[in-house]
């Protein structure tokens, strides 16, 4: 009884729907005629309003790459700015003996 439960592994649900009616040709031929009154310029009146969300949305996420891409940058540059700054001082306190701190402190004098 629950030996046969407990080695078979139910099957996935699935979820099918048929179309009521589609028929791919018009579907392409509506859109060719759409195509073509655009490159004419031509306007049609009674057609419903289609909206170009791939094209807005492609052109929104290049224009936040190329934002994000500049903050990271000048986010890349002020770590080396301060790492380079860091090494500097670390050199300074382990390596510098006190003529060094004299030069330093003529160069900022001037």
């Amino acid at each position: 009884m629950g030996f046969t439960s407990f080695f078979k592994t139910p099957k996935h649900k699935q979820f099918h729907i048929e179309p009521r009616y589609w028929d791919p040709a018009k579907e392409v031929r509506e859109d060719r005629e759409r195509r073509i009154k655009a490159e004419l310029g031509i306007k049609d009146e009674n057609g419903a309003y289609i909206p170009n969300i791939k094209g807005r949305m492609k052109s929104e996420l290049q224009h936040r790459y190329r934002a994000n891409d500049r903050a990271r940058r000048k986010s890349n540059l002020m770590l080396v700015i301060i790492f380079v700054l860091l090494v500097i001082f670390a050199y300074l306190f382990f390596y510098a003996d006190s003529n060094t701190f004299k030069v330093i402190e003529a160069l900022f004098k001037k």
